[in-house]
């Protein structure tokens, strides 16, 4: 059901040309704060220092994918982020393997790649936790993958 109301909304937002970009051909720019104004945002999780998709992930990007399939002046940011257990540089390179999951994924789904962009911020930008422990680091090891209109 809300993916039927959500696929309908950016319809409608289409068909009325609510901020919508006119250039098909432009960069994604995940520089500027997409998160203010996401058309569709997804959060995804992750088990500490793995980097693959599970299943829920998937399902959460497939409902991304719904929103986005078919307009294609729709750009994403795949933004990847780890908690702050273990070397901070091996965290980046983890969470750039994180964004580049999901953007792989998005790809074989169909989206272009040049509509995907992956930004990694290392250790956990926002962080949920303190030290990088416990529940709240769960939180941490995530993905945000957003689509927005230019």
């Amino acid at each position: 059901m809300i993916k039927t109301i959500a696929k309908y909304l950016t319809l409608g937002m289409l068909m009325w040309g609510i901020s919508l970009s006119p250039a098909l051909s432009s960069q994604v720019d995940c520089s500027r704060p997409v998160d203010q104004s996401p058309l569709a945002k997804k959060v995804i999780y992750f088990e500490v220092g793995q980097s693959g998709l599970s299943k829920e992930a998937q399902k959460k990007i497939d409902d991304l994918f719904d929103v986005v399939d078919g307009h294609p002046s729709l750009k994403i940011c795949a933004i990847g982020q780890a908690d702050k257990q273990g070397d901070p540089e091996a965290n980046k390179k983890l969470s750039l393997k994180r964004a580049q999951s999901a953007k792989n994924y998005l790809i074989k789904k169909g989206i272009a790649k040049k509509r995907i962009e992956t930004v990694f911020r290392g250790e956990a930008y926002g962080s949920f936790s303190l030290w990088g422990t416990g529940d709240k680091a769960d939180e941490d090891r995530r993905v945000e993958v957003i689509a927005y209109s230019e």
